[in-house]
């Protein structure tokens, strides 16, 4: 039975996840702000593996995905400190099978090449991979498994808390779709923007990767965040895959090891 911690590092949260064999066995999400000492992270980890039943012996490795480079480093410590490996940190650099076509790979974020890892091993190819997070990206994949590039928008959370702290008289609402769509309060107003205003925003930009492709059958997957809420309301999105960022971890893993 093969343990496998994965490291998540987002802008929002840090998501640490044991998938064990082919299952999430155990999963904890920690804010990414403000920075922690390190022997609070290291805490943080050590009592989440002492509550799967498992000792640090048990894990056969560990997977760092980071967009936070000042967490990078705190959280490879930890592993260190922990269970006396060397993390796997994702990057353009890594012997994958997954050609990036990006002008500057370095750009691409870790968590990218991680959902087109994932989706590729789960999903049909051509692909269009819709990360609903603090920025809501579109990552565009080949047959060939080549990441061809994406597009990069706010996030829906962003621009409401956004929109909130700069518009005195807005009210906070709840991310959830209104009844109707022309409001009569101001909150059920707001829902309707963000919410749908997010909806056509997603579909629209699918449908101009599309047109620009040349593509007329694309697998679209959404993942992360307000997916589960947003993706049943889009024309275009047919699977939503919350845990494809850390399944991606997984197979880079196994690729690098040559299981895969």
């Amino acid at each position: 039975m093969q343990n496998l911690l994965c490291i998540d590092i987002g802008n929002t949260n840090v998501t640490i996840a044991v998938i064990q064999d082919d299952k999430i066995h155990s999963e904890i999400c920690i804010p990414s702000s403000p920075l922690l000492p390190l022997q609070e992270y290291t805490a943080f980890v050590q009592n989440m593996i002492k509550q799967t039943g498992l000792n640090s012996t048990e894990i056969c490795g560990i997977v760092i995905s980071s967009v936070v480079p000042r967490l990078t480093q705190p959280f490879t410590d930890v592993s260190k400190q922990i269970f006396h490996t060397e993390p796997i940190i994702v990057d353009h650099l890594l012997p994958i099978d997954l050609t990036i076509r990006y002008d500057d790979p370095a750009e691409v974020g870790a968590d990218r090449i991680c959902n087109a890892v994932a989706a590729l091993e789960r999903y049909n190819a051509p692909l269009i991979i819709v990360d609903m997070g603090t920025a809501t990206t579109f990552d565009v994949v080949s047959r060939k498994r080549e990441y061809l590039g994406g597009v990069i928008m706010p996030g829906l959370e962003t621009a409401g808390r956004d929109l909130f702290k700069r518009a005195a008289r807005l009210p906070q609402v709840q991310f959830d779709f209104p009844k109707k769509i022309i409001g009569t309060y101001t909150h059920e107003s707001l829902q309707a923007g963000l919410m749908w205003g997010t909806v056509d925003q997603i579909d629209g930009l699918i449908q101009r990767i599309c047109r620009e492709w040349e593509k007329q059958s694309v697998t679209v997957i959404a993942t992360g965040g307000l997916s589960e809420i947003i993706a049943p309301h889009s024309r275009y999105i047919q699977h939503v895959d919350k845990e494809l960022t850390l399944f991606g971890m997984k197979y880079i893993y196994e690729q690098l090891r040559g299981d895969i």
